[in-house]
């Protein structure tokens, strides 16, 4: 579709963080009219109350809003952070939203799956069983947005993987790493990883970012779309490249703690609907990934 063609659409997006930004920026790339909610200035959406949704209302009737793009979510912390950013946050949002006719894309997370068993890409109506607080409050926030689908609201969930992008939180693991390898003197040292051999599904966060901003202007859109490049990435391979492209040398020690060996995803939804074709490798990483 052309940005001409785009040009009625107006999305929201909610949150203004690392992925909101990058939502907001491939939304307007798009041509399409955005909006964004910076959650910490707006504290009533915490409150998840009647002055929320009519607060929330009104912010979607100031720009005419056709879809919502919810990034709002938390990675980690307290069991009962986690619940209420993940799970009750977005069960709230879809009741806010209710009958205002605007599309709900909100961001889910592959660690939804759980462990797939094998490498081989998962597709979207493959088995999820999640392990851990994050993968299971994200898959309940999931649960929450498919139901008021089936109620009827306009909704797709979009899995994201993980990402790779300039100004990554410190506190992912790729993060680590390039902590890590910044810290490396030039004669050398060791960088520990938790578990070398470990396989994943990594993604640009331009190309996550224009997933979810074709997601809220297609015509329609099925329940759930895995965002990814379905290209696997060894964990102990990546720190390797990183250290090589710094210009360091490190031995890359992996400790051996085992935990779910591979999570690939299928983007062939992706493809279809984005128009894209999401490109990853050892070499993409270490060009792309910062702090």
């Amino acid at each position: 579709m052309s940005a001409v063609a785009q040009a009625s659409h107006r999305v929201l997006v909610i949150g203004s963080g690392w992925v909101g930004a990058g939502a907001a920026r491939a939304v307007a790339a798009r041509g399409a009219e955005v909006g964004v909610i910076d959650i910490p200035t707006h504290p009533w959406l915490a409150d998840r109350d009647d002055a929320a949704t009519a607060a929330l209302r009104a912010e979607l009737t100031a720009i005419d809003a056709t879809a919502v793009i919810n990034t709002a979510g938390l990675l980690r912390g307290s069991d009962q952070a986690m619940e209420s950013a993940n799970v009750a946050f977005p069960t709230w949002l879809v009741e806010a939203l209710g009958d205002a006719g605007v599309r709900l894309v909100h961001i889910g997370s592959a660690a939804e799956y759980g462990d797939p068993g094998s490498a081989e890409p998962i597709v979207e109506a493959s088995p999820c069983n999640p392990t851990g607080p994050y993968g299971i409050t994200k898959h309940a926030g999931t649960r929450a947005v498919l139901a008021a689908r089936d109620r009827g609201l306009d909704a797709v969930v979009g899995r994201g993987f993980n990402l790779v992008g300039d100004r990554l939180p410190p506190s992912s693991p790729l993060g680590q790493w390039l902590t890590d390898v910044a810290a490396l003197p030039i004669s050398g040292g060791m960088i520990e990883v938790w578990e070398g051999r470990t396989f994943r599904d990594f993604i640009l966060l331009d190309d996550l970012a224009a997933g979810l901003a074709a997601l809220a202007v297609a015509p329609e859109v099925p329940d759930i779309v895995n965002l990814c490049s379905s290209t696997g990435l060894h964990y102990g391979e990546i720190v390797e490249s990183l250290v090589g492209a710094a210009g360091k040398s490190a031995e890359v020690r992996s400790l051996g703690q085992g935990g779910i060996m591979a999570v690939v995803g299928d983007n062939r939804r992706l493809e279809s609907i984005a128009g894209i074709d999401p490109q990853m490798s050892l070499r993409i990483v270490a060009e792309r990934a910062s702090l």
